[in-house]
């Protein structure tokens, strides 16, 4: 489960978090050649005609997703009386490259092709807006799955999944669109409740979906198939509602029995970004201790099968928590762990384009390891290969700018905003700013927030964000006052 990650500003030699806020380690290891049963010895004669092999199964394709066109996906879905699944997704999202390269593209869910229509939405793009006034999305990717008729939401996952844990969200969501249309899923029943919890939890009415969480998990018990996903529905419900308190109180209870591939990680991210809401230190402090437990346990014994990004995003979640406790040798440790698993994976990957699922974390990790110049030469062999992606001069620009050489980052940045569309290019405009201000540049920083600002007024409603509009507003307000005063003078 990861929230965008920000453009931040950063000191060379300081130690970079990967994820306080909710972020979602080798490849996963290739399949196992089956075991084979020796066989008795052919008399000789027919050691001479070898048996015919048999012809392999034919390959199943991967799936078809319909592409930005939600309009004809949901006219499919209805038609056809298939789900609706919605990948709410965006490039420059690291966890939405690693799905899309080692998880959508897994033959074993094609079958579901026969009951669900896919589609595919960059949350960026203002065509996709309508969608997002009606979903809530704040972790990317965000999976959704829909009832053909009334368009409700009927499945819903955030974050980083393995095939299996996918497979399930989609096969959970369909036997509830069949008992709905057969009535046959009683009000009180646990699997109902959960679905009116992420109903809710989608619509951002969080008050509901607590409630909803809280009766699905008393309702199920323990021995819930669905407890730990509940579980990490109701914390993340919990720290939206900016619930600091009962966040902690209910991380802390059950940190260390959610399961799954990403479900343990991602708990523990949350458990992290709620303590350091809370206003207590002893109750801050303890937390952390708690979710750096758990993070230890899952660098030691990954799930096997999470993916080359959850278990970096685990190692850097553990960075993370041991730098906020003090541990700063410990965090670093952590750190090259992580960048080790990242390189290997990198390594590993068959196309620059799966390749870049991991340059964030290295980036991050290069930076935070005093090591700027090699994540410089990564960023920049990335953009040779993706001329026309605006995530390599973006991460190249916040990069050099943390090095101290903002002439570079300045000339990378303005290639990011001229590729960029939405509300990613905006955060690119505060970064140039931020150079600009650097640079002493404050006629140019002027215009470059004015942009800024009447990028976020121009917003359609369900990309708008209040509070990004206020932040920028408030910068330039600042950079006209600081302007005015150099002009007295």
């Amino acid at each position: 489960m990861r929230h965008p990650a920000p453009l931040r500003v950063l000191a060379p030699a300081v130690l970079v978090p990967a994820a306080l806020a909710l972020a979602a380690c080798a490849p996963a290891p290739p399949p196992r050649a089956p075991t084979r049963t020796a066989a008795a010895s052919p008399p000789p004669a027919a050691a001479a005609q070898p048996a015919p092999r048999p012809e392999p199964a034919p390959a199943r394709p991967p799936l078809e997703f319909i592409r930005d066109d939600l309009p004809r996906a949901r006219e499919e879905a209805r038609a056809e009386g298939k789900a609706l699944f919605v990948d709410a997704w965006a490039p420059w999202c690291h966890t939405c490259l690693s799905m899309k390269h080692h998880v959508l593209i897994d033959p074993s869910l094609r079958p579901f092709a026969d009951r669900v229509v896919f589609a595919e939405i960059d949350t960026d793009r203002p065509e996709n807006a309508p969608f997002l006034e009606q979903h809530e999305v704040t972790v990317w990717p965000t999976f959704f799955l829909l009832d053909p008729e009334k368009g409700e939401v009927i499945g819903l996952w955030r974050g980083a999944a393995s095939v299996q844990e996918l497979r399930d969200v989609i096969r959970d969501a369909l036997q509830v669109m069949d008992a709905q249309a057969a009535s046959a899923l009683p009000a009180d029943s646990p699997d109902r409740l959960l679905v009116e919890a992420k109903r809710a939890q989608s619509a951002g009415a969080y008050v509901a979906a607590v409630a909803a969480y809280e009766r699905a998990l008393s309702g199920g018990g323990r021995g819930w198939s669905r407890r730990s996903d509940a579980l990490l529905g109701l914390l993340s419900t919990l720290y939206r509602k900016k619930d600091a308190a009962a966040c902690v109180a209910l991380g802390e209870a059950h940190v260390g029995e959610v399961q799954g591939a990403a479900l343990p990680a991602d708990f523990a991210s949350l458990l992290l970004s709620c303590a350091a809401a809370h206003p207590d230190p002893s109750a801050q402090r303890a937390a952390r201790e708690a979710a750096v437990a758990r993070l230890r346990s899952i660098v030691e014994r990954p799930p096997a099968d999470s993916s080359a990004d959850d278990r970096a995003d685990a190692w850097g979640l553990l960075a993370d928590g041991l730098a906020a406790l003090g541990a700063v040798d410990e965090a670093r440790a952590a750190n090259e762990a992580k960048l080790a698993v990242l390189e290997r994976a990198a390594k590993e990957a068959r196309t620059p384009e799966a390749a870049a699922a991991y340059d964030y974390g290295r980036a991050m990790a290069y930076l935070s390891l005093s090591r700027g110049e090699e994540a410089v030469a990564m960023l920049e062999q990335r953009e040779a290969q993706m001329p026309a992606a605006y995530e390599p001069p973006a991460r190249l620009a916040q990069v050099l700018h943390a090095m101290g050489r903002d002439e570079e980052a300045l000339s990378a940045v303005d290639r990011a905003i001229a590729r960029g569309y939405g509300p990613r290019r905006l955060r690119y405009l505060k970064l140039r700013g931020e150079i600009q201000q650097k640079l002493g540049r404050g006629a140019e920083q002027l215009a470059t927030l004015r942009d800024e600002v009447a990028g976020y007024e121009a917003l359609p409603k369900g990309q708008a964000s209040k509070a990004a509009l206020d932040d920028a507003r408030r910068r330039l307000a600042e950079a006209e006052k600081a302007q005015r005063g150099k002009k007295r003078r």
